[in-house]
């Protein structure tokens, strides 16, 4: 190869090699331009954070309503019963943290498409937040649309957005936890005692006093002291009543709590009483539990006590149908009565040849 020849190569290298630099500096750069662009939805929201005073969360079917109360937030419409409060702090840290990166429609006729339509309508998708303070200022509110992941490897996820009150939608990054369904924002757990656990059972209805004590393994009636023989199994049921005792709905004590049915009261063998008193309404069985305890289970008393206390909690139905029985709930099935066997007619005997039939 001639000297110039190399020399011209070497040159061409040198070169290419400049510019691929200079075009990986300015992707680099336009990533970071492009980043840090991105504007807060809410810029002045985490500063404002603490004067939040009340939050509400809506789609087309229901409204979740929360309210500040010192250092806890409870749920309005739910007797104010105490709501998770990691669950608030994500949402209220993801409204704060929540990028506008890239603004998309502002026609309303493709605001469904996005989800970000109105969320009062019965057909929409949407989901709206608002913060509010003390005066009914909103400090951040915002309707959260369809979500997508993020197009780079382990990047933030986005949503389609658009704040209350304006049209411009945009795409954005960040995570926002806002569901209105009760499930999410409460520890639906009363109690988990195991069947082996439970010394005794007191049940009282208007017409009825029973009384189930531990001997040995399994349970009995002792109250009456007479009694029809009892299914074991349904008795057996009946002390696992508060093995993973849930509830789905809560409302104040003093609340109306439709028809009083009556109490029921379990001792454990370490000194724990639970007595709840069970109302229906409708469908639902509602229980205002009284806790009590000594020695070992004085803590765990105090425990339901300050979490419970004042409440009415809504138990599952397949619990409920258990919760209160009555001597006759707890008879064996009755054995169905066979059916009569069938009584076949008689088959006539025939007649020999020269005599009449036989008389049917």
């Amino acid at each position: 190869m001639k000297p110039r020849t190399a020399f011209i190569l070497l040159l061409l290298g040198a070169v290419s090699l400049g510019l691929g630099w200079y075009a990986g500096i300015a992707r680099d750069t336009m990533g970071e331009v492009t980043a840090n662009a991105a504007t807060l939805a809410f810029p002045d929201f985490a500063a404002r954070m603490a004067a939040a005073q009340r939050l509400e969360i809506a789609d087309h079917s229901k409204t979740l309503v929360l309210v500040r109360e010192a250092d806890r937030w409870l749920l309005a419409e739910h007797g104010n019963f105490p709501a998770l409060a990691p669950r608030v702090h994500t949402l209220l840290a993801g409204l704060a943290e929540l990028k506008l990166v890239e603004k998309r429609t502002d026609d309303p006729a493709e605001f469904a498409r996005l989800g970000v339509d109105d969320p009062r309508d019965a057909k929409s998708e949407a989901r709206e937040v608002r913060v509010l303070d003390a005066k009914g200022a909103a400090l951040a509110a915002i309707i959260l649309g369809h979500t997508r992941p993020s197009p780079e490897n382990g990047g933030a996820a986005q949503v389609f957005v658009r704040r209350v009150g304006e049209n411009q939608v945009w795409l954005a990054e960040g995570t926002v936890e806002a569901d209105p369904d009760l499930s999410g924002w409460i520890d639906h757990q009363i109690v988990n005692i195991a069947r082996d656990q439970v010394a005794s059972i007191t049940i009282d209805r208007d017409t009825s006093h029973l009384v189930l004590t531990r001997e040995g393994d399994k349970l009995v009636v002792s109250t009456p002291a007479t009694h029809p023989v009892l299914d074991q199994l349904k008795i057996d049921t009946l002390a696992r009543g508060l093995e993973y005792l849930s509830f789905s709905d809560t409302r104040a004590a003093s609340a109306p709590l439709g028809q009083k049915l009556g109490t029921i009261t379990f001792v454990t063998t370490d000194g724990l009483t639970l007595r709840a008193a069970i109302s229906v309404e409708g469908e639902t069985v509602w229980a205002i539990f009284t806790p009590s305890g000594k020695d070992k289970a004085q803590a765990m008393a105090d425990a339901l006590g300050k979490k419970f206390n004042g409440f009415a909690l809504a138990v599952p139905s397949w619990q409920a149908k258990t919760i209160l029985p009555s001597l006759d709930d707890l008879l064996p099935p009755a054995t169905p009565t066979p059916p009569p066997a069938a009584v076949m007619p008689a088959t006539p005997t025939p007649a020999m040849p020269g005599q009449p039939p036989a008389p049917r």
